[in-house]
């Protein structure tokens, strides 16, 4: 069973009031803080610095007695947390009301992948073993192999127009139509695309605004305009090279043993802890821009329409080289959540936060922004909540 609890990094509660002020104020900041504008408006700048956020944030630590928190999706006044324990949905303007989802309250599966919320409202969650489960009238629909699902590990989840894309560890699907007919479901893998879809293990899906589909994989990157596929890996431009961030990921492994799925067939490169091709984040941002998450590989940016790279590391300014999670914020700039802490990018600079901010981990697995202008992110053991205020008087500096 869960063990929660909200712990506040200030020696006085917050007044209703107050809250109501620094959201006010947060928002401003969100809007205003950025030099450079915002990342996803203006041309990124041809060099990149990076810069430690200077001050203590406010921070709300909510602890968990389980491993990782690998999902993270705000619906209205409900926060989903996913778990390796189960799903929990949390009232965030309650603060008191909770109820926890696992295998003995409808999923097939303790283990939560991804979470996400359908045009109709409804979530649906992707597990470690147990399919994909929606939520309909209260009650759990839970789709596995037998209904048409590649896989019974599901890692992600995307809805486009009367189409619904599964990610899973044997390929993708896409479903058309009633999603318990079975004749609705189509498969894609490696060897009924020969060779288009560039790895069956599929970690990530995004959509085009053209309608080309995104396919983040262990191998790599591949597209699909619904006639051509093409496929990107390190060898035409994803990830930086092994002598650029060798330094910068030793020891960083052994922490994250386990993560890695190594029963997987494709060889290793160089070291487990440098796998430029595995994909292990991925988004779209606003001006068809994917931004590529790796294993000790860094950040890539792949322009969808000039079909051009750009590889970010921590020489670039990212706190750390392997990228968890990332996320388009509200301000208009890249949130990224590494293995070394999270980074605000505004097309200029990485702005990185750790535990030496309040943070109460350095390993950010998801990440997600509340209604009231806060900043969610999952790490080991917690999910921690903070703001951030443009006063220097707001908070402690750092020494």
């Amino acid at each position: 069973m869960f063990s929660i609890f909200k712990k506040e990094n200030t020696n006085k509660p917050i007044h209703p009031l107050m809250i109501k002020i620094l959201s006010f104020l947060v928002g401003f900041a969100i809007l205003t803080s950025s030099p450079f504008g915002f990342a996803f408006d203006k041309p990124l700048a041809s060099q990149t610095t990076r810069s430690h956020y200077p001050h203590i944030l406010k921070t709300n630590v909510f602890e968990l007695n389980t491993r990782n928190v690998k999902a993270l999706k705000q619906y209205k006044n409900d926060l989903w947390i996913g778990t390796s324990m189960g799903a929990i949905r949390y009232s965030t303007d309650s603060h008191e009301d909770y109820e926890i989802f696992d295998n003995q309250s409808g999923l097939l599966s303790n283990g939560i992948f991804n979470i996400v919320i359908a045009p109709n409202g409804s979530p649906w969650i992707g597990t470690y073993g147990g399919g994909v489960s929606f939520l309909k009238n209260g009650k759990w629909i839970n789709i596995n192999t037998p209904q048409g699902l590649c896989d019974a590990f599901v890692y992600d989840v995307k809805f486009s127009g009367q189409d619904t894309w599964i990610a899973t560890w044997s390929g993708a699907n896409r479903v058309r139509g009633n999603i318990l007919d079975r004749s609705s479901w189509k498969s894609y893998t490696k060897e009924n695309t020969n060779g288009g879809l560039i790895d069956n293990w599929v970690y990530a899906i995004e959509l085009g605004k053209n309608g080309d589909i995104w396919f983040g994989t262990e191998s790599g990157i591949s597209s699909y305009d619904g006639k051509l596929w093409r496929s990107w890996n390190h060898k035409n431009g994803l990830s930086a090279s092994y002598s650029t961030v060798e330094q910068d990921n030793t020891g960083t492994v052994d922490y994250l043993q386990g993560e890695h799925h190594s029963g997987h067939n494709s060889a290793p490169t160089q070291s487990s802890s440098y796998r430029p091709d595995y994909v292990v984040s991925m988004l779209m941002d606003k001006k068809e821009r994917l931004w590529v998450g790796s294993w000790g590989g860094g950040l890539t940016q792949l322009d969808t329409k000039t079909k051009t790279t750009r590889v970010f590391t921590v020489k670039e300014g990212l706190p750390g080289n392997y990228v968890l999670a990332l996320k388009e914020g509200p301000d208009g700039n890249l949130w990224i959540g590494t293995n070394k802490g999270l980074s605000r990018f505004d097309g200029k600079t990485f702005t990185n936060f750790s535990t030496l901010n309040g943070l109460s981990g350095n390993y950010i697995f998801s990440l997600e922004f509340g209604p009231d202008d806060s900043i969610w992110t999952g790490t080991h053991y917690a999910v921690d909540q903070f703001w951030r205020i443009p006063k220097e008087d707001d908070f402690r500096k750092l020494q």
